[in-house]
This record gives C-alpha cells, structure tokens and sequence, in this order.
C-alpha cells in the first residue's frame, strides 16, 4: 500500500494543499491593514476556485475578486456569498444575471455605464459597481486627466441606478517611482471629484499580492490579493519574515517503459536523438492537462523515486516521454511529480521562460484536483465527470435504433464515414 492510496485510482491529478491555502490566507490578513479581498480568476490560479472559495469563505472571508462574468456566476451557483468583483468587462448578455445575483461589476469606460444602465431599467432593479480609473497602466479605465472629471462626475449623476460603492486602479509595479505616481493620480483624482462635484467614493483599492508586501501604506480599502494566497511569494520580499508555501503538486503515473536503441528519435519529431541505448518512461500528461510544451527535449523535468528525469521529445497534448535510464528501477505504476514536491515554482517558471502565476493558472480542468487537508482528501473535484460518478450507466434503449431505417438511410443526408 502506498502512503497515499488516493493516488491509486488517478491518471493525471493536482494535489491543492488546503491546509498552506489556509495558512497563506492568514498571513495576508496579517499583513494587510485593511481587508483582503481573495482573487479567483483563471479557476483560481488553477487551483479549483469553487472550492478554494468554499476553504477560504471557512476563514470567514467574504471579498472575492474573479476576471469575468462567468466566474462570478460560477461561484454564485455553487452558493458562494459574499461580496464578488468582476474586474474584467461583463459579458453583455449576462449583465441582467449579475445583477440579480448581487454580483459587482467594473465600470470602465461610457460604454460600461450605458450597458449597465440599461439592463438595471429592463429588470427594475440597482447595479453594484466599482468604477475603474487608468493611472498609468493603461489597460482598463478612465484616464485620470484633468478633461475627465466632470464627464465622469456626469456619468456617475445620470447613471442613477448604477450604484458606483468604489473606485480602483491597478499599479504597474515598474519601479517605486512610477507606482507612487499611479497611487497620487488615484488619490487627485478622488479629491478632485469630492471637493468639485461632492462625489464622494471613500472604498478605494490599489494594491495586489505585490502591493500588500510592498506598500504596507497603500491598503485603502481592500488589497486584491491572487498570486499570495497559492504560493507565489512576491518578488524582492525573500528577506520579509513572513511565510508564502505553494500550494500545488502536478502528479501523474508512470504507464510504460519502452527499451530504445541509441540513435532512435523519441515521439513527434527528430529533434532529440538518444545517444544511448535509453529506457523511456511513458506519462499520460501532456499540454492538454497544462504541461508546456515548452518544457520539450530536455528543458523540463519530472521527479520519480525523488531522483530527476528529463523530458524526452516533444511534449504531446495527452502524453510525454521522459528518460529514466539513470532509474533503473523506475517501474510502470509509479508516482512521478510534474510541479511542487521538489520542482519549485521558480524553477518550472525558469525552464518555461515565464512568470509563476502563468504555470500554475494553465493547468487545466481535465486534472482531477484533490484537496488535501490535514492529511486527507477533503474533497475530489472531476470537471470531466462531475455527479456523472454517481449515476449508474445509461442503458441503452432498445427501440433507439430502427435497423431498417439505418440500413435505407440516404449517406449523403448524414456525416461521411
């Protein structure tokens, strides 16, 4: 018996340890001197985010952050309460559901408010939103100019039933120069609309998980925090004496071990010749679960037995090669460790040639995820089969196929063969 028998039963899976989520939520309530509102975009980073919702809503949290409407309405159907921004654009279509799911929307741009406007008018009901100014990174919002203020203090007027509760940027996070611009165009501009034109938005926020370590004497009111909460400890804050332990382990199994004569190209292409007699280890893991194909001929790496094991060829959507000829007793079954668990995030982010948050938010949902707490699995999420697990197999219906009428069916009328 292994020491984890849960692993048995699984082809490719991500271990979410709840008990370091738990941990690197406390730490930014610690650090942040206002509230944390927990960032659930992208599946949350990978993670899973209805259940990173649930384990964090147990830590009496209640500000969640997610990119568009239809992660806000995911969580919301999934009974998550509490506050939900969606800080990206709203899907038009959806914009009625988020406000009857008291879900707050960005407002953006003009166009922002007339949408918002007038879905309000059609459901007879208010809109939460959180207006969203560009100080410098120039992405998303009003450009914080002098011309603005009172078109905005306009917009904010007419729009009555656009209930505007706070106003944000996002800092660039360059240099400290540049990034204490951004924080006084935010707070000039909040003034200005104040004292000219008695909009008063005192809910304001700036700051995200780099924000919350960096500018202690920027919190407002909420930090935004995402990348913290799973591990990413921001940059220049290794010398800081707080925790930040990742959160995830990618694992697969070994499923076949092939002999290959020196010489052999090993998958898709030539581009990796053996130049010895080798033995390779099949993975049923490839691009498709959210390993990168990046990672191919040799960059990445993957633990079994604790010991390392290159990647071999090109990586494929479904499957991998690697060399386990220096693990002679590498063997078909066995465990192997694709991220975490001895491969740290900055070391995959290294070989991937990108950021951290990018290879943790690309696994994708064909992984079983389980949550791991206090040494157990606290839940199994399957996105692929979800209740199906549950249910007892269709039978097939006799009468469904009429075999004379399959047999006289015109071919043309239907797919080719």
């Amino acid at each position: 018996m292994t020491e984890k028998p849960w692993r048995d039963s699984e082809r490719t899976w991500i271990e979410i340890d709840a008990d370091k989520l738990r941990a690197n939520y406390r730490t930014a309530k610690n650090l942040c001197s206002s509230r944390v509102m927990a960032v659930l975009k992208a599946n949350a980073y990978g993670h899973g985010a209805v259940e990173v919702a649930r384990i964090l809503s147990e830590e009496k949290c209640r500000h969640f952050a997610v990119s568009c409407a239809r992660e806000a309405l995911e969580l919301r159907a999934n009974h998550i309460i509490g506050d939900i921004l969606v800080m990206g654009r709203a899907e038009k279509e959806l914009i009625p559901e988020l406000i009857r799911q008291d879900i707050i929307m960005t407002a953006a741009s003009e166009e922002d408010f007339d949408e918002i406007q007038a879905a309000t008018e059609k459901a007879h009901m208010c809109a939460r939103a959180h207006l969203k100014l560009d100080t410098g990174f120039h992405r998303l919002g009003f450009a914080c100019t002098e011309e603005n203020i009172l078109p905005l203090a306009m917009l904010i007027a007419d729009h009555w039933s656009v209930h505007v509760e706070a106003m944000y940027s996002h800092l660039g996070l360059i240099n400290r120069e540049r990034d204490i611009e951004q924080f006084d165009r935010l707070m000039w501009m909040k003034a200005e609309l104040e004292s000219r034109y008695k909009v008063n938005l005192p809910t304001l926020h700036i700051c995200d998980s780099i924000g919350l370590c960096r500018y202690p004497d920027w919190h407002l009111s909420y930090c935004r925090v995402g990348a913290f909460l799973y591990g990413v400890r921001p940059s220049g804050t290794k010398d800081m004496p707080f925790g930040c332990e990742e959160t995830v382990t990618f694992m697969t199994h070994v499923a076949q071990i092939h002999r290959v004569q020196r010489g052999e190209p090993v998958g898709y292409s030539d581009d990796m010749v053996l130049e010895r007699d080798s033995l390779i280890a099949t993975l049923p893991a490839g691009y498709g679960d959210g390993y990168p194909r990046h990672l191919s001929n040799g960059r990445g790496q993957v633990l079994i037995r604790g010991r390392r094991a290159p990647v071999v060829g090109l990586v494929c959507m479904d499957q991998m090669m690697v060399d386990v000829t220096d693990i002679p007793e590498c063997e078909a079954g066995d465990e192997v460790v694709l991220l975490g668990g001895g491969i740290s995030y900055d070391e995959y982010a290294d070989w991937c040639e990108t950021n951290r948050n990018e290879c943790i938010s690309i696994l994708s949902r064909r992984p079983v995820r389980l949550y791991i707490e206090k040494g157990q699995v606290r839940r199994r999420e399957d996105s692929l089969l979800g209740d199906l697990q549950a249910k007892k197999p269709l039978e097939m219906d006799e009468h469904a196929f009429d075999e004379e009428e399959v047999a006289s069916a015109d071919p043309e009328e239907g797919e080719s063969v």
